[in-house]
Formats: structure tokens, sequence, C-alpha cells
């Protein structure tokens, strides 16, 4: 029993995991290599090669490239369609972005040593993807290596992803018309192939060394059908039936005429001379001329019943437009159009420029982008901050105006927080909020209204108790005129003074909502312990000895300790707000203060996640340890209990050094924008000689106004678990 219980702790241990983090900002490594993470395909795929799948059988296109490579040179509205949607792609241009600034100046270097070294432009390559994709739905690039170095930008450590065994240095485009693809019969590509026409032979490419990005893509299909392929039947129709309309309006400009020469009476009928003489006369006669006839001669136009083909003309030309995805407005016919119908014509094409866009950003971050930080160190995989994206700017202002603005409006409404607004219009959640309007300008506007009507000199503005001097008039009047003893009121004011001072953080928290907290986090608890039971009853129930599937034995202690965190961090919040607030009230200042709230808030959560990771960790070092000595399944659920119910105080202790902790940054955080330089720790009066030494001092704000957010939060009480010690400002003089 001892060795399948350890058989189940061995076996939760994840493969392939990455290695521990390296100095110099880079993490440890993941494997790349196909032949050790790749998954085969399954199935079989379709394949138009005339041998089958195999590696010498390659596939061409089912469209024919070069028939829509012609059409499009010359047909003036295929012309016009793609040069439309190839220059809306990128109508507002592209940006790199990422969390981190090491890998992202990375990456931008890269692309611009590759410029260099290719002689291309990386404006120009992402433009000629798009172009291709529009054009063909299919783009492909080869990868040219960098041997021995070369291409590469001096001082950059970079190594190959294999199975390659040379970085990228740079990337060609080729004509998707001359490449052709072999694959197996399961789907995997095992070769390409570019053939030239009066090439003396063709080129065979490996799959590391060819990006294919493609659109429209069949299911078991290896090339992309371009949309333009059903078009073509539609323009060619509509070409001849505007060919037959121009026929049709030649006829009617230049009408069939009949002439009649003789008369129906003896002696005055036409001979053959006097047919053949006239005949040379309308040859000869020029279109706009006119000829003398006798009364013997006759000349009338033939009466033909023409049909109105401009209907035909609107279907069949309608019938293009749709084909494209365009619509009369694109090419500059709104007669008809108001407003409103415009707007939703272009937002049509509009929604298929971002699919397009969609797909291209994807293709790129994953084919060019993520090669190149993995070769420089910075995979995605083991650290998500190193990630890069390719993104498009927004091609819709209106649009995008009108979304930010109700995202704007549910912010001030109060129906989501700042996070949620800014991750909502595609922007980091993160922001230096003392970059903000308010702060810079405005804050200052009204921190100038506050001193003139509370004026503040060098020695800082008085918010606290009242000085020496007021306070010996205070009680001469109390003495004099309420008959109170000298002796009564000075022992007033000291237990006043004794009971201020016997405050502690927590007193700063609402008790009821406190412990509703923990009754929830201890419910919380009890469900992860019950579930772990559970799970162990569930397989004795089976009978599956040793246990083959691990994947729920711990999965209640994951997802209960991801709720407790919810839990917590959303009262920590609350609990930072009122220690902001607190400031602001002990400081008697009007204004908010302008310290980076979103970068504080997430700071809670992450030493939230730490807390909760650790006990995690412990509990299931426990159980390891513990469960490896059970003999049957009652023994270990004993010893699940027994581990659970050791562990339960650090709930309580967890939350109760978060909830202080938070309190005490948002106050310190606060006082130290507003420009106290001091604070005192507020000695709770237990015997804790920890706190005591940490009381006798003042706590000098200046060194930590000189760390950021994170730094601070670690750099106050409390100093430890059930720690109530509270953070008070000092001003100027020993005034609080």
């Amino acid at each position: 029993m001892a060795k399948w219980l350890f058989q189940v702790m061995k076996n939760l241990r994840v493969k392939n995991a990455p290695s521990g983090g390296r100095s110099g900002g880079k993490v440890g490594s993941f494997s790349r290599d196909p032949k050790a993470i790749q998954v085969k395909r399954v199935g079989y795929q379709l394949t138009n090669a005339s041998g089958g799948g195999g590696r010498d059988n390659f596939e061409t296109p089912e469209a024919d490239f070069n028939i829509i490579d012609q059409a499009i040179k010359r047909d003036s509205y295929l012309m016009q369609s793609v040069m439309k949607y190839e220059e809306l792609i990128f109508k507002s241009g592209w940006t790199l972005q990422g969390k981190n600034d090491q890998s992202l100046q990375y990456v931008k270097l890269r692309l611009d040593m590759m410029a260099i070294a290719t002689g291309i432009p990386t404006e120009e390559l992402f433009q000629g993807i798009a172009r291709d994709i529009v054009r063909y739905s299919n783009c492909f690039i080869v990868k040219a290596r960098a041997k021995n170095g070369q291409g590469l930008p001096p001082g950059i450590s970079v190594m190959a992803v294999p199975p390659a065994k040379d970085p990228v240095a740079g990337y060609f485009r080729l004509p998707p018309q001359t490449m052709q693809i072999a694959r197996d019969q399961n789907g995997n590509i095992v070769k390409y192939r570019q053939e030239v026409q009066g090439a003396s032979k063709p080129i065979e490419f490996r799959p590391e060394d060819i990006i294919h990005i493609k659109v429209n893509v069949p299911p078991g299909k290896a090339f992309g059908d371009p949309w333009l392929a059903p078009v073509l039947e539609d323009v060619r129709l509509l070409r001849k039936v505007e060919e037959n309309a121009a026929l049709l309006l030649y006829r009617h400009i230049f009408p069939l005429l009949k002439y009649k020469v003789g008369l129906a009476e003896p002696g005055w009928e036409a001979t053959d001379e006097e047919l053949e003489e006239l005949r040379a006369i309308i040859e000869d006669m020029p279109t706009d001329g006119a000829i003398v006839l006798p009364e013997r001669h006759d000349v009338e136009a033939v009466d033909i019943n023409p049909i109105d083909g401009k209907p035909y003309l609107e279907y069949f030309e309608n019938r293009v437009f749709s084909g494209l995805g365009l619509s009369q407005v694109d090419f500059g016919r709104g007669d008809t159009a108001n407003r409103s119908t415009a707007d939703a014509m272009t937002g049509i094409k509009a929604d298929r420029v971002k699919g397009l866009q969609q797909t291209i950003m994807m293709q790129i971050d994953k084919y060019i982008i993520d090669e190149l930080l993995v070769e420089g160190g910075f995979d995605p995989i083991v650290n998500p901050e190193f990630d890069v994206n390719f993104v498009f700017n927004e091609i819709e202002l209106e649009r995008k105006i009108a979304k930010e603005t109700h995202e704007v409006f549910k912010f001030n409404n109060n129906i989501q927080t700042w996070e949620e607004t800014r991750i909502n219009m595609g922007m980091d959640p993160v922001a230096d909020e003392s970059r903000l309007h308010f702060n810079m300008i405005g804050a200052a506007t009204s921190k100038e209204a506050d001193n003139k009507n509370q004026p503040e000199n060098q020695n800082g503005k008085r918010i606290g108790p009242k000085r020496a001097t007021e306070r010996v008039r205070e009680i001469h009047q109390k003495y004099f005129y309420d008959k109170a003893t000298p002796t009564q009121v000075i022992k007033e004011n000291k237990s006043s003074d004794d009971k201020k001072l016997q405050e502690n953080v927590m007193d700063h928290v609402s008790d009821e909502e406190y412990q509703h907290l923990i009754q929830k986090l201890e419910e919380m608890y009890f469900d992860i312990e019950q579930d772990t039971i559970d799970y162990f009853k569930q397989q004795q129930s089976k009978m599956t000895y040793p246990l083959k599937d691990t994947k729920g034995l711990f999965g209640s202690l994951h997802f209960g300790t991801k709720q407790m965190e919810s839990a917590i961090r959303k009262y920590a919040e609350v609990v930072f707000k009122q220690g902001v607030a607190n400031a602001k009230d002990d400081l008697d200042r009007k204004n908010e203060p302008s310290f980076k709230h979103s970068l504080a808030l997430q700071t809670i959560h992450m030493y939230t996640q730490e807390s909760l990771s650790n006990l995690k960790k412990q509990i299931i070092s426990l159980l390891e340890e513990r469960l490896e000595g059970a003999e049957n399944l009652s023994e270990a659920t004993l010893i699940i209990k027994g581990v659970f119910e050791s562990m339960r105080f650090k709930i309580r202790t967890i939350a109760k050094v978060l909830v202080a902790r938070s309190y005490n940054y948002g106050y310190a955080l606060s006082i130290m924008n507003y420009g106290v330089n001091k604070a005192k720790v507020v000695y709770t009066g237990e015997e804790c000689s920890s706190c005591k030494e940490k009381a006798k001092g003042l706590m000098e704000l200046k060194q930590l106004s000189d760390l950021d957010e994170v730094s601070v939060f670690y750099k106050i009480p409390p100093w430890h678990p059930n720690c109530e010690c509270e953070l008070k400002a000092v001003l100027e003089g020993g005034e609080m």
C-alpha cells in the first residue's frame, strides 16, 4: 500500500518542466525539439498529389494562382478590390507590444538587423505577407540561416531552435504559385519544393526552413482556398454581359438600314448595274454623310424591339461586388446610400479586414516572433512576461472611440474596476498613475487651493493634537469656567491619549466583516479537506490500485486555494482603500494621493497568491511524506485529516497578516505621497520584544520613498504573525 501511495506522489511531478531562473534576466529553458514535444497527426488527410501522400509526392493548390494573378492585372474591379484590402490592413500601422522591455527591445533589434542584412525593410516584409494573403490566401516565407553568425546583431547570444543548426538571419517571400508541398498520409509536412519555369531544377526545403501562412484552409488540405477563385467566373460573366451591351449600343447608334431600289411597275424595275452603283456609293459614304436619291429609291431603318439591359448589368455587377465583399459605396457610387447605410457597408468590409489581420497577427507571432524570442533565450512558455506580440492598430477610429467611451462610462458608474477598464480598452492593467492628467496638473491645482484655505509652511500643516500652550489654555478654561480641578483635567486628557495609543491596526477593520471572512475561509478549507478524502474513497470504490489517474488527487486543493485567494484579495483591497482614506483624513487633505494604485493592488494580489501557494506546497509535502507509510485507505484518511488540521491555524494567520499589511500599506503610500517624512509604529502593548524594539524610534519614510510600491510593501508592519502594529504619520516638530 505504501508503494502505490508513493507512486501516486511521484506521478504528480510535471515532466519537461522549465528549469530554475538564471542571472541576466533570462530563465530556464523548455525543450523546443519537435522530436521531444511534437504530437503526431492522427487520421488521414486529403491530398491532390497524383501518387498519394509521401515524401516525393508533391501536391499543388487546387486553385490556379497564375490565373488569379493574371485576372488581377487585367480586371480593374479585382485590382481595386485587392488594393483596398491591402491598404486597409496597414491603414493605421502596427506595433510590437510586450511587458518585458528587454525582450521587446531584443525583437526590435533582430528585425532591424534582418532588414539591414537582407535589404528588405521590416515594413515591406509584413506588407508583402498581407499582399499574398489577400491575393492567394497563402504566403510562403523561407528562412535564411546565419552561417557562422553572419547577419546576427553584434554582442547578442543566439541559439538555433532545434532541429535547425543555425539561427535565423533573414526572411524572404516566395511566389505562392511556385510552391508545392509533400505530406505523409496523416498530413505531416515532410518537404517543400519550389518549381519555377525555366529553372534548371526545383529547390527543396526542409519544413523548419519554411513558414507557410494561410487562411481559409479546409480540413485535411495543405493550401488555403483563395477567396478570389469563385469570383473569377462572376467577373467573366459580367464582362460578357458588358460586351453584349456594347454590341447592342453599337447596333442602336448605327442602325440597320434597308435600301429599296426600283418600283413594282413595268419599266421601273432596278437593274444590276444600278444596284452595284448604289452599293459602291454606300460603302464609300462617310458615317455622317448623306446621299441624294430619285423617287425610285427608298431608305428605311429596320425596326428592332430592344430590351432594357440595365437590370441585367446591375445584377451581375452586384454579384461581383458581393463576391469581393465590397459595395457600390466602396467604388464611389453613393447616390442612393445615406450615412447609416454607408457605415453599415463599410463595417462589413472592416470585419473582413479585421479577420485577415487577426490571422496575420496570430501566425506572425507564432512562426516569426516566438522563434526569435526562443533563439535569444526569452522563451514565453517558461516566462509569459517575455512574450512579444505583433499588433495591428485599430482601423475604425469611430468604433474605437465609441467603445472606449462606453468603457469609461462603466467605470464612472461603478460597474467595473480601473484594471478591467484598461484591459477592455486593450491596454496593460498596470500603469504609472502619477503620469495621469489629474495627478500631474489637477492635483497640483487642488493642492494650491487647499493651501489657501489651510496655509502650510516649511514645518508642515498642523493636523494632530493641540500644542502645549493650547493644552494649558484648555485646562485653564475647564478649571475656571467648568469648575473642574486641574488633576481631573490632566487625568482626563492623559486617559484620552493613552486610549489613543492603545489603538491597533485591526481597530480599523469591521469585526463583523472580518469574522465573516474567516468563517468563509474555514468553510473553503474544510471543503478542500473533504474533497481530498472523497477522492481516495472514490478510488476505493473503483478498486483502482495503484492509482493511474492522479489528476484529481490535489485538484481540489489547487482550485480551493484559488477561491480562498480571491476572497482574501477582495477584502484586502477594501482594507487598503480604508488605509488610504484614513491617511487623507489624518492629514486633512482633500486631494487623493497620486501613487500607482493599480501596481499597489497587484502587489497585494501577488503576496496573497504567494502566501496561499506556500500553504498548498506545505500541505502537499506533508501528505507526500506521511502517506508513504500508510497501510490502507482508512489510515490514509486519518493522515489527511491530521495534516489539514495541523495547518488550519495558518488560514487565520495569513488572513490577519494580509489585512493588517494592506491597511498599513495604503496608509504608508498615502502619507509618503503627501510629503510626510516620518511615521511612528504604534505598539499594541502586548509582550513582544520585536514590536517594542520597532516602536522605540521613528520610521524614516525618506528611505522608503526611493523604493517603488512593491518594495514598500515588505518594509512596513506587521513584523510577524498576529502583529497588530499600526503606522501613524509624524509631522515636523513631532506632531501626530
